[in-house]
């Protein structure tokens, strides 16, 4: 009678239905945005954030153009009837705890520091949409891509920089910090306890006398304070005289998802070209 009733258990579970896949998503920041519509079916996504639009800092602009913005309020997520949030660990904790308390599942994406945190963010939503295959054959795509941008660090890598706005400047423990070491170069700025990109001015990234400045760049056409200091005419003589500079689109980077390998292959075609008879 026991082993009866246990077949019947498993045979009961067996046949159950798999949970449906969440149909009325809404994503509230850029960097879920941007690994929700790579991933889900076609109208799975009824809503992203505004920022992911704009070309300038999506690289999921035309996908998200047809698509409903939002402004990652309250009001306005929950009038869409979502079954699903997705989010960022920075996004709104007053926002998400409203969503929450109306019985909206909320899954949250989180800052990428490493390849492996790419891959876990790859993975966490494609298990939220029930797209599991799909971000297995993503990130098998990023191992791909990462593999065929990966340098050698020789005995003296060329060392390197990679340098933004307010003049920032990434930090060896960072996600650009692993691509500048995977393609081969030797990060002037170490580790830094608070993770992120670190401040330097430019007297000091001249006398740390880097051969490649790899320059952030975020919305170039537009005139800023904060841009100013990549125009710096020191800036611009030491690199003509000593380094090789090349510019990094901000929307590849920004987040921490599977386009960065975009930025890997900038830097490996940077680091083989300073091998060149040419430069040495």
């Amino acid at each position: 009678m026991r082993l009866a009733v246990a077949l019947c258990c498993v045979l009961s579970v067996l046949a159950a239905p798999a949970l449906a896949a969440p149909q009325r998503v809404v994503s509230i920041n850029l960097c879920s945005d941007i690994l929700a519509l790579d991933l889900a079916s076609p109208g799975q996504v009824k809503s992203v954030f505004r920022v992911s639009a704009d070309p300038e800092d999506s690289p999921v602009a035309a996908l998200a153009a047809s698509l409903p913005l939002n402004n990652a309020t309250a009001e306005e997520i929950l009038s869409m009837k979502p079954d699903l949030v997705l989010a960022h660990s920075f996004s709104s904790p007053f926002t998400l705890n409203l969503i929450r308390r109306a019985h909206v599942p909320v899954v949250q994406v989180s800052d990428a520091e490493s390849f492996a945190d790419v891959r876990a963010n790859v993975r966490l939503v494609a298990a939220a949409l029930g797209a599991e295959a799909k971000g297995e054959a993503w990130i098998a795509r990023f191992d791909q891509e990462l593999a065929a941008t990966a340098r050698p660090l020789s005995a003296h890598p060329p060392r390197a920089v990679i340098y933004q706005d307010l003049g920032g400047a990434a930090a060896a423990n960072t996600l650009l910090g692993a691509l500048l070491t995977h393609t081969g170069f030797a990060n002037v700025i170490g580790d830094s306890s608070g993770g992120g990109f670190v401040n330097l001015t430019i007297e000091d990234l001249i006398n740390k006398r880097p051969d490649f400045v790899a320059v952030g760049i975020y919305r170039p056409l537009e005139p800023s304070l904060a841009h100013e200091v990549l125009s710096h005419p020191a800036l611009k003589a030491y690199v003509a005289a000593h380094a090789r500079a090349i510019d990094l689109p901000a929307k590849l980077w920004t987040c921490g998802t599977p386009y960065v390998a975009d930025i890997a292959a900038r830097l490996a075609a940077a680091r083989d070209a300073l091998t060149a008879p040419e430069f040495n």
